[in-house]
């Protein structure tokens, strides 16, 4: 039979314990040599899911985790611009996990679009 609904009894996260996790990982973020919230929480010995998990559970904790993010992706860029990783792999993660995009700036009011269903030589 499973367990009734709303039971918590086997629950791992309480406030306290979460609160102590995200704070753990706030301290690691500032450390430049974290460019991604994976390592954090590898170093931490927990997968990715358990922080976004304890983050979306205890709503006071998700600014702290929101900085986390803000933390690595401002050490991502910044480890890009000294050559300290390379480009291409920043390029990946910032797109990956903090939503940067290409933008193309369309100042004629052009409307652009693709036809699927044509092929475009690159001459």
């Amino acid at each position: 039979m499973a367990a009734p609904k709303g039971n918590t009894n086997a629950e791992k996260w309480d406030l306290i314990t979460a609160k102590g996790l995200i704070e753990q990982a706030l301290e690691l973020s500032y450390d430049e040599d974290y460019d991604f919230v994976g390592e954090i929480c590898q170093k931490l010995r927990i997968g990715r899911s358990q922080i976004n998990y304890v983050a979306d559970k205890f709503t006071d904790l998700k600014p702290i985790y929101n900085q986390i993010l803000e933390n690595c992706e401002t050490n991502c860029f910044r480890n890009a611009k000294k050559g300290k990783i390379k480009e291409a792999t920043a390029i990946v993660n910032l797109k990956s996990n903090y939503r940067w995009t290409d933008r193309i700036e369309n100042t004629d009011n052009i409307n652009i679009s693709w036809d699927e269903t044509k092929t475009y030589d690159s001459k």
